[in-house]
């Protein structure tokens, strides 16, 4: 370690990013909750879909708490968050929306948080940690000396001391046992250590996703042939595979896929959860008892990244799609380089961006030749009957008087009428807030409030309905008649806008 490695770390770092940013503790927390509570309800990656639904009730509940933070749109924070490098963004060979999934940044953040939080509770393990280091240290030098002889020896040695324990145990002797004490330490240690594996996923994959965007720079190349790029791509990945992490993780990956390992894995995990010196520690069982499910997905979310990686090469490789592959880089850098002077433009000119933004794609060339002689085809002649239509110019009139009775809703005083309705309290539901400003125009009006919570953000519960009592007025008869209208319980909440600030940014629907 060195100053000039500590400071680029603190500055640069997604983890130190996250661990320093305003947001920081809801962001950790909320991807914790989400893709490391070990339940039925955490996974390792999300749909867009999904993730933003989770997002929605996360804000809810800091709504709830009386919480002033994250009021923006769930997509915006996804965004946000994947450009950040705290989640990783990418699309699914089986699936055609994107999937969000942790990255080794935001990995090294909840486990850094998640020690510290439970560093002043749990027991601190010397003891089982030195024996972890002795017997690592001892396991280290058997099985790396070549020597028979030594080895011969040390496999005596272990036979004896089985002989001996059987012997005494055979004559009555006391089978030792650990200490409570030195049981919870060993169980702390173990899952700390399992935590840390499923954390280091995220750095295999890492790496596998950065030898497909070298062998698709190296595509784009023009004088790059297809027996280069071949060549290139599964040097590095035997290159991968020849490091210390591809060989540590094929063999994790040949212990893990072996059923009688499975087996015996799973056997352990249930002797273990039923040891009485732990039955105490939920969160952990629940933890290991999660592991070897836990342990599969994360070897086969990396093994799909190794699959990923041989369709990219095989779709690089063909000539077909080589002449697309380029043109579609290039229209990507048009892309980029106007937007670039679009920024340019904005900033020097000190004026707003332009609202809309268009871009006209041609997926089709349409070709023609003026030579071309059709066949002859005798005209299509048409045999239609002329209908008569009656006009009934009192049902005309009538129509007429209910057009010319219609009434235009007042959007802005509305939204004032909100807005002062929530300075008093963070939320307020619409039958409250239809009992400050009663319904004036009927049903339309009603409509034009679900309308404003719809565009502005505030919560529409679609399971939950309410009736709504409206009082409507037939205009040809002059007549009024009272509905119960059923509709989605909606709830606005206070905004950071003025009340006098108009907000709308939608056409009403």
């Amino acid at each position: 370690m060195n100053l000039d490695a500590v400071t680029t770390f603190l500055e640069s770092s997604p983890t130190a990013r996250l661990l320093k940013a305003d947001l920081g503790a809801f962001v950790v927390y909320f991807l914790r909750q989400a893709f490391k509570s070990n339940t039925q309800d955490s996974a390792i990656s999300f749909s867009h879909d999904e993730l933003v639904s989770r997002l929605q009730v996360f804000q809810d509940e800091l709504r709830d708490d009386e919480r002033p933070v994250l009021l923006g749109a769930p997509d915006r924070y996804l965004r946000e968050w994947s450009d950040a490098g705290w989640l990783r963004r990418f699309l699914p060979a089986d699936s055609t929306g994107p999937h969000y999934q942790l990255t080794r940044y935001s990995e090294d953040a909840i486990r850094f948080v998640d020690s510290m939080l439970h560093r002043d509770t749990r027991l601190v393990g010397t003891e089982s940690r030195l024996r972890l280091v002795i017997d690592t240290l001892v396991d280290l030098v058997r099985n790396a000396s070549p020597d028979p002889d030594r080895r011969l020896k040390d496999l005596l040695a272990q036979r004896q001391r089985i002989d001996d324990e059987i012997a005494s145990i055979r004559g009555g002797g006391e089978v030792e046992t650990y200490h409570p004490a030195q049981i919870r330490e060993r169980f702390y240690t173990a899952v700390d250590l399992l935590k840390t594996l499923q954390s280091d996923f995220r750095a295999v994959e890492d790496r596998f996703e950065a030898i497909g965007r070298q062998v698709q720079r190296e595509a784009m190349k023009d004088d790059r042939r297809r027996g280069e790029i071949l060549a290139t791509a599964l040097d590095a990945e035997d290159l991968i595979k020849q490091q210390d992490e591809g060989v540590s993780f094929d063999a994790f990956v040949a212990f893990l896929f072996a059923p009688h390992a499975q087996a015996k894995l799973r056997e352990t995990i249930a002797e273990v959860t039923h040891l009485d010196a732990i039955a105490d520690q939920r969160a952990a069982l629940r933890h290991v008892r999660a592991m070897v499910p836990s342990l599969l997905a994360e070897a086969d979310n990396v093994l799909r990244q190794t699959g990923r990686l041989s369709q990219t090469l095989r779709r690089l490789l063909d000539d077909q799609s080589a002449g697309h592959r380029k043109r579609t880089a290039e229209v990507l850098r048009d892309l980029r380089t106007l937007a670039s002077r679009l920024k340019h433009d904005v900033a020097q000119s000190c004026q707003e961006p332009p609202e809309t933004l268009g871009l006209n794609v041609e997926t089709s060339i349409g070709l023609t030749s003026p030579l071309t002689r059709p066949f002859w085809t005798p005209p299509q002649v048409f045999d239609v009957a002329p209908e008569t239509h009656v006009v009934d110019f009192e049902t005309a009139r009538r129509e007429a008087k209910k057009l010319a009775h219609l009434q235009r809703l007042e959007w802005d005083r509305m939204r004032d009428v909100i807005a002062h309705a929530t300075g008093n309290s963070p939320s307020v539901g619409l039958p409250e807030l239809l009992k400050i400003r009663p319904l004036h125009v009927g049903i339309i009006e009603l409509v034009g409030w679900i309308q404003i919570a719809h565009e502005d953000g505030h919560r529409i519960d679609r399971d939950a309905t309410e009736t709504i009592a409206v009082t409507t007025k037939d205009p040809s008869t002059g007549k009024e008649h009272p509905l119960c209208v059923v509709v989605p319980r909606v709830t606005f909440h206070r905004t950071h806008e003025k009340a006098t600030v108009p907000i709308r940014t939608k056409r009403p629907r």
